[in-house]
């Protein structure tokens, strides 16, 4: 599924935009989300990492599109950004943000066509693991799921441990769980969800991931046992 958001003030050219979007999907029988933003305010304030692509338009009240590029820049620096402008030369500042594209006002079909062909050759392509998006008390952090080594909830937090530091997020753990694959993670305990992929050895009621021992509990053995065997048979075909 291929996560876009448009964030454009004229109700009419997003529309269009999105028309545009949809016929592309169809034809080249691709999966796609679309979200539509009418103010780059609200896109920061909801932004998540659920997209791949965002379509930026350059004056809009408020926060321009320049300036809400950078400030989208601080919170990600690998989302594809597409500028849409009336006026072309506007999209020439598109290279401070690392924009990839422009679009320029009216947007035809075939014009978005060809330029969406080439924008998604720019976009990453998926694998195997997803992303999570973190707040932490600086920054915001991308992190792909393969790189986490197991997530432990202290409080009303959860910490995802990685082999380059910490990050806290302010979550449940169910709520983690489930931004995570199912098939690569399992819980050991009430309170350690463990990146299989990640775990060396498991000795009795320890659990060995990326240099640390984690304790698994009684009631959790069995079925953390049985996801490990799981996930070790998957690796084997």
């Amino acid at each position: 599924m291929l996560g876009i958001a448009i964030v454009e003030d004229d109700r009419d050219h997003a529309a269009l935009l999105e028309a545009h979007i949809r016929q592309y999907a169809i034809g080249h029988h691709l999966q796609v989300s679309v979200r539509l933003f009418h103010d780059a305010v609200t896109f920061l304030d909801q932004y998540t990492a659920d997209y791949q692509i965002v379509f930026m338009d350059i004056m809009m009240p408020m926060l321009d599109g320049m300036q809400a590029a950078r400030l989208l820049r601080q919170k990600d620096n690998k989302v594809a950004l597409v500028f849409v402008t009336t006026m072309r030369q506007y999209a020439v500042q598109g290279y401070e943000v690392d924009a990839c594209d422009f679009l320029v006002k009216p947007v035809t079909y075939p014009e978005f066509a060809l330029k969406f062909t080439r924008i998604l050759t720019k976009v990453p392509q998926p694998d195997t693991g997803r992303e999570v998006f973190l707040k932490t008390e600086n920054s915001f952090v991308r992190l792909s799921s393969r790189d986490i080594l197991y997530v432990e909830v202290k409080g009303h937090y959860c910490i995802y441990h990685t082999a380059n530091g910490e990050y806290r997020r302010y979550q449940t753990m169910k709520s983690a769980a489930s931004s995570l694959p199912a098939d690569s993670f399992a819980r050991c305990n009430n309170y350690l969800l463990v990146n299989l992929a990640h775990v060396s050895r498991m000795d009795g009621m320890e659990v060995h991931v990326g240099g640390a021992v984690l304790p698994v509990s009684y009631p959790r053995r069995k079925a953390f046992a049985d996801a490990m065997a799981k996930y070790m048979e998957r690796g084997k075909q």
